[in-house]
């Protein structure tokens, strides 16, 4: 009588990725993963679903694929630099939001001795099955969690449970994760990772309030908006005022980024963005107040 096949026998085969998600992988580009296993693991993805729109968004607004290069740049840059100046903080990772996204694979691959937590509403199980096959070594080092990340309680709960400790300096990071949670939920979320540890880090991307933008950014960025929640179910993505929202989650603001100095820093001078003003997109590095 023939044996089943053991899992690991059974050929991988790509995954589907959400619409979002896979416009996000197919403008990023090369910018979508950072080493040759984040690589490997995007290449196992199916990001067909997202073609139309990203190449819609590429045509309507080639600003939002810039942006979408950048702030994985900038990202990168932020958590090595951290992890050069506080070795401790870089070995304790949690990715917030992070979806399909290859950033905790990097990481893992990168910092040998970090360990990398990621949450999000959905998918993490077959993220994590697929990562245990790709890279069963690594993946030991890697937890994904699904969990509600407007539920703190909930998402410290699946930490803890998952061998997260509080009690050790921790680097959590949010690409793209501030313009679905309502304000107040991500800044008691940033609140709350922030105050566990004195040298916890947050790297952060959101968007600006749109009474902050100038006009024509702004027309611009509320028909992107627009045209993205129409397509994600949602009635239109957050905003934040970097004022209000450092004052809400008790963050002190330890960098600042702009597409702008984005790409004066990677490239040695500004391309698309010439100053602060022509983008309503920001990142930011938080320590505890």
């Amino acid at each position: 009588m023939d044996q089943a096949p053991d899992a690991h026998d059974v050929p991988l085969q790509n995954l589907h990725v959400g619409v979002t998600a896979a416009m996000v992988m197919r403008l990023a580009g090369e910018e979508a993963a950072h080493t040759d296993a984040g690589r490997t693991f995007v290449a196992k993805l199916d990001t067909g679903s997202g073609r139309e729109m990203a190449d819609h968004v590429a045509q309507q607004w080639p600003h939002a694929r810039m942006h979408f290069v950048l702030r994985k740049w900038q990202l990168w840059t932020w958590m090595n630099a951290i992890a050069v100046n506080t070795p401790a903080v870089g070995r304790q990772v949690v990715v917030l939001g992070a979806g399909w996204s290859a950033m905790g694979i990097d990481w893992a691959h990168h910092c040998a001795e970090a360990r990398i937590w990621e949450v999000d509403l959905h998918h993490q199980a077959d993220k994590e099955t697929l990562v245990q096959r790709l890279f069963p070594v690594v993946a030991t080092r890697m937890r994904m969690i699904e969990a509600d990340l407007s539920n703190l309680g909930m998402l410290l709960m699946g930490l803890r449970a998952n061998g997260w400790r509080a009690d050790r300096p921790t680097l959590w990071v949010a690409e793209g994760l501030a313009y679905y949670l309502a304000p107040d939920h991500f800044a008691a979320l940033l609140r709350a990772a922030l105050t566990f540890h004195p040298s916890n880090r947050a790297v952060i991307e959101f968007g600006l309030a749109h009474h902050l933008m100038r006009d024509d950014v702004r027309a611009r960025t509320a028909a992107y908006h627009g045209y993205l929640a129409s397509h994600i179910g949602l009635p239109g993505l957050q905003s934040f005022d970097p004022s209000e929202f450092c004052l809400r989650s008790g963050a002190i603001p330890l960098s600042w980024a702009d597409p702008s100095s984005m790409e004066l820093a990677r490239n040695g001078r500004t391309l698309m963005f010439r100053s602060p003003e022509d983008s309503g997109m920001r990142m930011a590095v938080l320590g505890p107040a």
